[in-house]
């Protein structure tokens, strides 16, 4: 039975490169005591919405996931010390110590895996690093056992020597793990810039149903304005306009309308927020805005209008953005401190090359049969009296969405529609 979708994959790489040689032996602390909560919500939005306000160029597109970018930047943490471990924190927002952090991390990460053995949804999470067979022997084993126990990461040595065939790997085992929608993460420059450093990859693929569904009969081309101020048919491009009516959570608050999409799997879902203005809503992008706001849903029948498209993006920038944040270190060969990952008397030192990100998003809807069971639960109630009027969320102009894993409150994928793509057929 072919239903409506929504699509998400992402592929993130950091490539440490060899530098200058230190002396610093601090050993990884016990993990003693696990913390078995989830990685905190809060913290994790704090980061997210810092990320996206910082990576936000007017009038573009917008993609990415906050989620990816901690889990791979956590596991760098997990070899960082001094300094470098201390910005790390702070950028991040990781207020646990060390050890109950990777513990929060690991529990979170299991959660998202197991929502793929109940059949409602795809989301899984992989983990890799990919390290220079010429100093495989020199990864400290304290950093190996971390990895393999909070971050269930797969270890590989390879023949950095060989820097296209190396690259080739790696690109491999990206597309496996994201159904082969992310493509040519890394090429030989990268392995040759690293001068026999370290690659460390993770990988999310999302798959999701809605619960309620659109009829793909409804579907209509209609416009879409890419300027929140302006109806001139100059500023406007022609899209593929889905609809749906049903119960939703869904607040009108001034200049911003906030909707909640929920999945078959209803500890996942997408919060919309569609704004009159969205320059001023970026700005306004808190934590604890965020969370007002979805104080606000309650449920209601909602007249629902979302366009469909399809995005390929790469994130750029984002080494200068976390250096924004405070991360300075971790991207300086003559102050970088990864001594937890390798022996650094006998290696040069590691930081942080380079970072790249790519994300594919679609979303759409699909068969005549999902449109039969949604026309069922978008039947209109009978009621005595006058009828309500029933409010419209019309999707017609920019607006920002999000991913949500809600028993964490975690923001898995965040993203802005301000330029839909054209048409295809």
């Amino acid at each position: 039975m072919a239903l409506s979708k929504y699509f998400l994959i992402l592929a993130l790489v950091l490539g440490f490169c060899c530098g200058c040689s230190c002396n610093k032996t601090q050993e990884l602390a016990e993990l003693d005591k696990p913390d078995t909560e989830y990685a905190s919500g809060v913290q994790g939005t704090a980061f997210a919405l810092r990320m996206f306000q910082a990576a936000n160029k007017q009038g573009e597109n917008l993609f990415f996931s906050p989620y990816s970018i901690s889990t791979a930047l956590s596991m760098v943490y997990g070899g960082a010390r001094g300094n470098t471990a201390e910005q790390m924190a702070k950028a991040l927002s990781f207020a646990r110590p060390a050890e109950n952090q990777h513990e929060a991390m690991r529990s979170l990460q299991q959660a998202l895996n197991d929502l793929q053995d109940r059949g409602n949804a795809e989301l899984t999470v992989a983990n890799a690093i990919f390290g220079a067979r010429k100093y495989e022997d020199y990864v400290l084993p304290e950093f190996q056992t971390l990895m393999r126990k909070s971050y269930a990461s797969e270890l590989y040595s390879l023949d950095f020597g060989d820097a296209r065939g190396s690259a080739d790997f790696i690109n491999r085992w990206v597309e496996r793990k994201t159904r082969e929608r992310i493509k040519n993460l890394v090429n030989a420059g990268h392995i040759e810039g690293s001068n026999h450093g370290m690659v460390l990859v993770n990988a999310i693929y999302f798959k999701g149903n809605w619960l309620t569904q659109f009829d793909p009969n409804l579907t209509r081309e209609d416009r879409f304005y890419t300027s929140s101020r302006s109806r001139s048919a100059s500023d406007s491009r022609p899209v593929m306009m889905m609809h749906s009516r049903g119960d939703y959570r869904y607040a009108e608050l001034p200049g911003l309308q906030v909707l909640e999409l929920p999945y078959e799997e209803e500890e996942l879902s997408m919060l919309v927020l569609l704004p009159d203005d969205i320059d001023a809503l970026v700005k306004d992008l808190t934590p604890a805005n965020l969370s007002a706001w979805q104080r606000k849903l309650g449920m209601s029948q909602v007249k629902v209008f979302m366009p469909k498209f399809k995005l390929d993006i790469s994130l750029e920038g984002i080494v200068e953005i976390l250096k924004g944040m405070g991360m300075q270190d971790a991207f300086n060969s003559n102050t970088a401190d990864f001594s937890g990952i390798r022996d650094e008397e006998k290696v040069p030192g590691l930081f942080i090359m380079d970072i790249v990100h790519k994300a594919f998003v679609e979303v759409n809807e699909e068969g005549t049969e999902a449109a039969a069971a949604t026309g069922v639960v978008m039947a209109t109630k009978a009621a005595s009296g006058p009828t309500p009027q029933i409010p419209v969320f019309r999707a017609d102009k920019p607006f920002i969405y999000m991913i949500l894993h809600k028993p964490s409150n975690t923001l898995l994928f965040l993203g802005k529609l301000n330029q839909p793509p054209q048409i295809q057929d």
